[in-house]
């Protein structure tokens, strides 16, 4: 799903995704009518021909499709790759625990907001190739005050954090090659001074030398621009006061979090995304995909790194704890189906489904017929729940069902019961039936 409005969250722009899980009791019994479906049973489970799961199909995704490759596609990969390696909050310090933003930039244009407008010249002149935005602070946004538009310098995509609050942004993108990101880098610092040359005095910061920065005396913030490899990190650092010591710190802490991450993710030629496979994992076999084709995205259909999902979690203080004790490591969303969880095993994922009702608050319902089921009914439709949830489900939706599945966990939501315990229906007969795989 690609949403057209989001008060200035995410390149495709979709919002602070709503709904909070809650607790119900696992229903382990078959209850309901025999709908044929695909699989059959395996000793010691369910036959899974016999769950009620209307319309959805129950087959992996590459039995309903052909998948073909595109510059798109290869692009979007990428910028998922690269969001595994750009750091959340805690990465930087664990006082930072609300995302303010995350955003795919697949063109210069697409920096509007979090990089000045003066850069995007540099970005087009040094054939910027994609990159991805973050942004974090000490305290939660108010969803309803703001947001500005003025067209000015917006580092958190057009929200204004609390004056109390301590933020920053991080954006990275890769450039083709070292030369024309290390001439980026340079320019792009260049740029953004001269927006106010007689204003702004340069900066060095204490650990990471080779950074380019820049303040306005007085103004409680810093901006500091770095090349790495094919990469160029801008970081953006905002504190309650015009303290430059804590802010260069704060700068510093940024990217000795950040360039260890960008090792693992080495830069990208054209043909290398091109040949990026779509589900390297397969997870996006195994989650509950509605349409008979890919929609690959960054922020809405693709597979992630438990760090990558953090990027669209409002309050991942809450969520990180849950997913590093069970050994979360990849997490995979369809647009319109399911968002699905690979714990460390089996007993993992029983920990994870039992222990998301710990975070949320809702009231039960009944589970449908699938086993190893909860679902709930959200009171606040729009408040509280990843961003990426928005890929399963909108703001309408009210119902939630989460199950889990050997060392899967799995959610499906819709604005109707019955329909949401169809789909955790056929998300389970689906991961029954991508077993072997």
């Amino acid at each position: 799903m690609r949403l057209g409005a989001r008060r200035g969250y995410g390149r495709k722009l979709f919002g602070t995704a709503a709904l909070a899980l809650a607790a119900a009791a696992a229903m382990s019994a078959l209850t309901g009518c025999g709908h044929d479906v695909s699989g059959a049973a395996a000793a010691a489970e369910i036959d899974v021909r016999r769950l009620e799961v209307g319309n959805y199909p129950t087959d992996p995704l590459e039995v309903r499709m052909t998948y073909r490759r595109s510059w798109e596609d290869g692009q979007s990969l990428a910028v998922a790759r690269l969001a595994d390696h750009v750091v959340v909050g805690a990465d930087v310090d664990p006082m930072f625990s609300h995302t303010m933003l995350s955003r795919e930039l697949a063109s210069a244009s697409g920096t509007f907001n979090v990089l000045a407008n003066a850069v995007q010249p540099v970005l087009e002149q040094h054939q910027m190739v994609y990159g991805y935005s973050t942004a974090a602070s000490t305290e939660a946004l108010d969803k309803l005050e703001g947001f500005e538009l003025s067209g000015n310098f917006q580092p958190f995509d057009g929200a204004t954090p609390s004056p109390s609050s301590t933020s920053f942004n991080v954006t990275v993108i890769q450039f083709p090659d070292q030369q024309q990101a290390q001439a980026a880098g340079e320019d792009m610092e260049a740029a953004d001074f001269d927006v106010a040359p007689d204003q702004n005095a340069h900066v060095t910061l204490d650990r990471t030398t080779d950074a380019k920065a820049h303040w306005r005396p007085g103004v409680p913030s810093l901006a500091a621009t770095l090349a790495d490899g094919r990469y160029v990190i801008s970081a953006f650092v905002q504190t309650p006061t015009a303290d430059l010591n804590g802010l260069r710190s704060l700068a510093d802490k940024i990217f000795a979090a950040q360039l260890p991450l960008l090792d693992g993710s080495p830069g990208l030629s054209s043909a290398d995304m091109f040949r990026l496979d779509y589900d390297p994992d397969t997870m996006l076999r195994r989650t509950l995909h509605p349409a008979t084709y890919l929609n690959i995205s960054a922020d809405s259909e693709a597979t992630h790194t438990a760090r990558g999902y953090l990027h669209y979690v409002e309050a991942p203080e809450t969520w990180k704890p849950l997913l590093d004790v069970n050994g979360v490591d990849r997490v995979s969303t369809a647009v319109g189906g399911g968002l699905l969880f690979r714990a460390r095993d089996a007993n993992a994922a029983l920990a994870l489904w039992q222990g998301i009702p710990t975070i949320t608050t809702s009231s039960a319902e009944p589970a449908g017929t699938a086993p190893d089921t909860a679902c709930t009914r959200t009171a606040n439709p729009g408040v509280g729940y990843p961003w990426v949830a928005y890929t399963a489900w909108n703001h309408k939706n009210k119902y939630i069902c989460t199950l889990h599945y050997n060392r899967y966990v799995a959610q499906v939501a819709s604005d109707q019961l019955f329909d949401a315990q169809q789909k955790a229906a056929a998300q389970y007969a689906l991961l029954a039936n991508s077993q072997g795989f």
